[in-house]
């Protein structure tokens, strides 16, 4: 646990202008936030397979929409979202999981290497643009800034 919340929180400051503009999602009434973070999961390994970097920016975008469903008073839409991302690692992923160690290659993996290549990053942002759809039309231009 320690590791997962050391990495997430690395990884949630040194992309926080995203992280954070990507609050706003789980808000928006067009799209249901359950089924936006399993677009963004399904987007993310399409991008180019699943690895340890993009399940932690899964768990850190994951957090966001749940930080911002919490503040709005929406805790049972944020335990929702806290079932989707266990559903989708636990149920979905457990080959993947099983086969890179479990949370045990987790840990080393982000033990050893510090935290999440950037070389992931915009591979990462993109990804989740393109999930969310036409909602991000804004963060495209914050990223195309930074």
């Amino acid at each position: 646990a320690e590791t997962l919340r050391r990495a997430a929180s690395e990884l949630e400051s040194r992309e926080r202008p995203f992280f954070r503009a990507c609050r706003p999602l789980a808000l928006d009434e067009r799209q249901e936030p359950a089924a936006l973070l399993s677009r963004v999961a399904e987007q993310l390994e399409a991008e180019g397979g699943l690895n340890w970097g993009r399940v932690l920016a899964l768990v850190v975008f994951a957090g966001s929409l749940a930080a911002a469903l919490a503040e709005q008073g929406s805790r049972e839409e944020a335990g929702r979202l806290a079932e989707v991302l266990a559903s989708y690692l636990a149920e979905e992923k457990r080959e993947w999981l099983e086969a890179h160690g479990g949370w045990d290659g987790f840990c080393h993996f982000f033990n050893g290497h510090g935290s999440q290549p950037t070389d992931q990053s915009s591979t990462i942002s993109s990804a989740i643009m393109a999930a969310a759809g036409f909602g991000l039309a804004g963060l495209a231009v914050l990223l195309a800034v930074r």
